[in-house]
C-alpha cells in the first residue's frame, strides 16, 4: 500500500503574497486588488444610496441579478466595468489617478 502524496500548503496573508501562491503577474494582482476596491465601495454605496435593486438596475443599466449578487457580496462574477456602473447609479462619482 503506498503512502499518499503530501500536499504542501502556502499561507497568503496579503493580495500580493496570493498573486505569488498562484503565479499571477502584478498586472493580474493590481487588478485583483482594484476589483476588491470597486466590490466594496459598490456594496457600500448601495446600502448608503437609499434606492432599491430595482432603482439602481433602472438607473445603471446593469442586469438585476447583478446588482442583487454585488449588494449582497457575492461579486466573483461581476466584472469591473459593471462595478462602476452602479457605483454611478447610487450617486458616487469615481476619480482614477496613475501614480
Amino acid at each position: 500500500m503506498s503512502t499518499p502524496a503530501r500536499t504542501k500548503i502556502h499561507i497568503a496573508r496579503t493580495p500580493d503574497e496570493l498573486g505569488k501562491n498562484l503565479g499571477l503577474t502584478q498586472a493580474d494582482v493590481a487588478l485583483m486588488k482594484h476589483k476588491a476596491l470597486l466590490s466594496s465601495l459598490a456594496v457600500k454605496a448601495i446600502e448608503d444610496s437609499g434606492l432599491t435593486v430595482n432603482e439602481i438596475v433602472k438607473r445603471s443599466g446593469v442586469a438585476r441579478s447583478k446588482v442583487s449578487a454585488v449588494k449582497n457580496g457575492a461579486v466573483v462574477s461581476i466584472s469591473c466595468d459593471l462595478l462602476i456602473k452602479i457605483l454611478a447609479a447610487a450617486g458616487k462619482r469615481l476619480e482614477f489617478r496613475a501614480a
